[in-house]
């Protein structure tokens, strides 16, 4: 586990309503490594959650093809960071190694990350601590 940036995970998670099973991709790690940054793959982009442009736009849309972790075409949400403890996901998938379902490959993590550096909703501060620049 030297380095989980650009696993994706499936597993269930709090803090969406309700709390339900979700993909979602490592994509930094604090210069401490002691909390990761994740963003969420969902099934479809939301509307009511993504109500403007700015926000949809801030969605990358990966096809199913050469993505074994995916069932099929999916959303990564690049609007916001879920912040977790490494510790704490180490332990999971210490537990469970089932929950580590793929890997991103280089092109798609560059991509994901530079969604993140432009993405005007997460803050300088947030992507300088979790190594965007």
């Amino acid at each position: 586990m030297s380095t989980l940036i650009g696993t994706v995970i499936r597993m269930m998670v709090r803090d969406t309503i309700p709390p339900k099973i979700k993909r979602f991709i490592i994509v930094g790690a604090s210069a401490d490594t002691l909390t990761l940054a994740s963003v969420y793959i969902n099934t479809e982009l939301n509307i009511k959650v993504n109500y403007n442009l700015d926000l949809r736009c801030q969605h990358i849309e990966f096809d199913v093809a050469g993505r074994d972790y995916l069932d099929h075409t999916s959303f990564v949400d690049c609007s916001k960071l879920k912040i977790i403890e490494r510790e704490e996901l180490c332990e999971i998938i210490r537990n469970r190694p089932a929950v580590v379902i793929g890997h991103l490959s280089v092109s798609d993590l560059e991509l994901v990350r530079r969604q993140i550096v432009h993405s005007p909703t997460i803050k300088g501060k947030i992507k300088k601590r979790y190594g965007f620049y």
